[in-house]
């Protein structure tokens, strides 16, 4: 290395900073082992991420292994779980048998024949893995040690992405989460091995740092994420992966004020049970914070979002799973570099919310406790990133249950999933979900989604308006749905308006509750609570079940699942009114 630190001098090239110099720079290691000390949350965690490196170290080390034809990604993800997780721990114990598990996986995934460049969000994480964890190791390492892994980032990384995956242009346009990983995964690894190819390096930087400017918009114009909150997790601990980096390495960062927004949304999008609204692909599922919602809230000095990530990680360490699955938990240990301080007395956190842009919302509930009653409604549109026809669906939780459930995404390899069969598939269209159907027909999935009313308050109730026309066009004059809670008992009035309809109008919500049918009312039953379910409309139809069994075998066939609902028929001017409340009147 010594000749190359000579060669830059000589070239008139800036030295490079000294390794460790990727996020947790050798100069933090007091600071971050004091926190751990002095902070019984941090504590918890560090020995969450010790107790699951001690894991790792009986695991095997990443293969290639490319099961759907497709992807390598989940491989990519391991390596980068398990070298997180055991660098850490080296990083913070000194135990040498970290330092040779976090070498092992390092020397499996470099001598994997490539990173699976066609699929390039694959060769993006597995960069980031061998990137950040060469940095962290470089003082312990050998020389041949250290050439070896850099050789690995630039020919299987950094020059993959010319040479053997020129389609990369969709991705580089700041599309969806893949621009955020991809550039990020990218830069990580040019500024992990800038000395040994300045002029290459210097050009990857420069674009990941264009990208994730560019990724801005991802969150305009308040924060809302459009793919889900599962892939804010994604695409957001990218972005923020490179922000904190270029901290690390006292490089000028200009951090987008509209980041706060989204650690606000992430607070909303949680129901009382810990379970997110998970619209467009997205699954339902118990959610533990993720490293960037640790960084949010410090970076902004936020106590609510403070208060609420430091909450969730106390819950999800009880539960045992603070270390998470190799998926969803990767970036566990970063905590320990962001978590934000336990705020001091109590701050309000406001009890509705409201997001625009390409997917709109609404959040309305009766407090944040766990018991509370919480509904969750959209508009949007299907023809955002990872869409589902869901414009007008909702989700709904009270009595420490989710009622009203959203089916979640299919198979991503099933023919046509991101194409033109996507609206095919039961779970993708509005017949699965909490919507409406007109006429037995799709929605539309417009260019300009569905827009959301500014949330009235008037006594104990708040509610809002959402208007679906834009959905419907060409099959009803004009819709709208509109949303009232009242906090006072958790109980919701949902009023739909629609105008000239081509057909018959189906109603419809997924539960997982018994059903009883008693005249205008269903009775659902789950975990000893009952929600009553009352109509309040003179419309016409009766209540039924509807089938969620989908047309191939190959989909998803939502077993435990059930839909009830109503058809009525066409009119002029048809007004639907259903109102549910935990325990019925």
């Amino acid at each position: 290395m010594r000749f190359f630190r000579v060669m830059m001098v000589l070239t008139g090239v800036a030295m490079a900073d000294p390794h460790p110099r990727l996020l947790f720079p050798a100069e933090r290691e007091a600071e971050v082992k004091a926190r751990i000390a002095a902070d019984p949350l941090a504590a918890e965690i560090q020995k969450a991420v010790v107790k699951r490196a001690e894991k790792v170290l009986t695991e095997r080390t990443c293969e290639y292994l490319i099961p759907d034809g497709k992807r390598l990604l989940s491989e990519s993800r391991m390596a980068l779980h398990h070298v997180l997780h055991c660098g850490w721990a080296w990083r913070t114990t000194g135990d040498a048998r970290f330092l040779d598990r976090t070498i092992r996986e390092l020397d499996a995934a470099c001598a994997l024949k490539d990173w699976n460049p066609s699929h390039f969000l694959d060769t993006a994480e597995m960069s980031t893995a061998v990137a950040i964890c060469y940095d962290w190791l470089y003082p312990a390492l050998s020389p041949e040690q250290q050439k070896r892994y850099e050789d690995a980032l630039l020919d299987k990384g950094l020059r993959a992405l010319g040479k053997l995956h020129p389609d990369s242009k969709w991705w580089r346009d700041a599309y969806n989460n893949w621009s955020q990983v991809c550039g990020t995964g990218m830069a990580l690894a040019a500024e992990a091995v800038k000395e040994r190819d300045p002029e290459l390096c210097a050009a990857l930087v420069k674009d990941g740092d264009e990208l994730i400017g560019k990724c801005e918009h991802f969150y305009l114009p308040d924060g809302a994420y459009p793919e889900g909150p599962g892939y804010w997790h994604y695409g957001t601990n990218y972005h923020v992966l490179l922000l904190a980096a270029r901290e690390s390495l006292k490089q000028p960062v200009k951090v987008p004020a509209v980041l706060k927004d989204s650690g606000d949304f992430m607070m909303q999008v949680v129901g009382p049970t810990g379970v997110d609204f998970n619209f467009a692909d997205g699954n339902a599922r118990e959610t533990a914070p993720s490293p960037a919602q640790s960084w949010i809230a410090t970076k902004f000095e936020d106590a609510a979002q403070a208060r609420h990530v430091r909450s969730l990680l106390e819950k999800s360490l009880k539960k045992g799973s603070g270390g998470g699955t190799t998926n969803d938990q990767r970036f566990f240990p970063l905590h320990l570099l962001w978590l934000p301080e336990a705020p001091r007395g109590k701050s309000a956190t406001s009890l509705s919310a409201r997001f625009e842009g390409e997917q709109s919302f609404v959040f309305l509930r009766s407090g944040w406790t766990d018991d509370v009653a919480w509904l969750a409604i959209k508009g949007g549109t299907g023809a955002a990133s990872h869409g589902h026809l869901d414009a007008g669906s909702f989700v709904y939780e009270a009595g420490g249950r989710r009622w009203f459930h959203d089916l979640g995404s299919d198979d991503y390899n099933m023919p046509g999933y991101f194409g033109k069969q996507r609206w095919d598939y039961l779970r993708l269209n509005n017949f699965s979900h909490n919507t409406l159907v007109i006429d037995g027909q799709l929605q539309a999935a417009p260019e300009q989604g569905c827009p959301v009313s500014v949330v009235t308050e008037e006594g104990t109730t708040s509610g809002t308006v959402v208007d679906l026309t834009r959905a419907y066009q060409g099959q009803a004059e004009s819709v709208k749905r509109r949303a009232i809670l009242d906090s006072a008992d958790g109980s919701v009035r949902l009023t739909d308006t629609i105008a000239k309809p081509g057909g018959p109008v189906r109603w419809a919500v997924v539960t997982k509750a018994k059903l009883e049918f008693e005249g205008d009312t269903v009775i659902l039953e789950e975990g000893g609570k009952r929600l009553v379910l009352t109509r309040h409309d003179k419309a016409g139809g009766k209540w039924e079940e509807y089938s969620l069994k989908p047309k191939t075998k190959e989909e998803q066939q939502n077993e435990g699942f059930r839909m009830i609902g109503f058809t009525v028929p066409k009119g002029d001017a048809l007004v639907l009114e259903v109102g549910w409340k935990l325990n019925g009147p």
